[in-house]
């Protein structure tokens, strides 16, 4: 799937799917996966966080620690799989894009098969903290969710979970 224009998204694509906001949404993703395991988080993983915390019936259902395990949690709320691969492969070009911003301004770093964050400047954390209550929520549950991904195990595991495939 080839992305829009600027021009031609409407404004609430533009405002929420925007490549800079994904971005940070990563980079807290791969902070919270370095947290629990010391490295990047694996390449194929960064495609399962924006349909988690940008879907706001599933983010509000995520448990509040790490501990419950993704299965567990998966089985107790199976609707939430529902429509997970296709809200997942509708975002890939945007998560795409997302890595390619975040890559140009320093934000995220390829190394391997693993996404690396760099810090995010004064700017952006000032602007996050200016926002609306539901935009600090999906920043903040993407940390969440990196970390939640880190202790569910490899990446197959966490994709099959999910009912993905790379």
């Amino acid at each position: 799937m080839l992305l829009s224009r600027w021009s031609e998204r409407s404004p609430e694509e533009a405002a929420l799917l925007n490549p800079a906001l994904l971005a940070v949404i990563l980079v807290r993703a791969v902070e919270g996966y370095r947290a629990e395991v010391g490295r990047g988080l694996p390449f194929e993983l960064t495609f399962l966080v924006p349909p988690v915390v940008l879907v706001k019936a599933t983010r509000e259902r995520l448990p509040r620690q790490a501990r419950t395990s993704l299965p567990a949690w998966l089985e107790d709320n199976p609707d939430v799989r529902l429509r997970f691969a296709e809200t997942a492969v509708a975002m890939a070009p945007l998560v795409r894009e997302a890595i390619v911003f975040g890559c140009s301004h320093g934000v995220l770093a390829l190394d391997g098969a693993q996404v690396c964050a760099g810090k995010l400047d004064r700017s952006t954390t000032g602007l996050l903290r200016s926002t609306t209550d539901e935009v600090r929520d999906v920043v903040s549950r993407s940390s969440f969710v990196g970390r939640w991904y880190a202790l569910a195990g490899a990446t197959e595991t966490v994709m099959a979970l999910w009912g993905v495939r790379p």
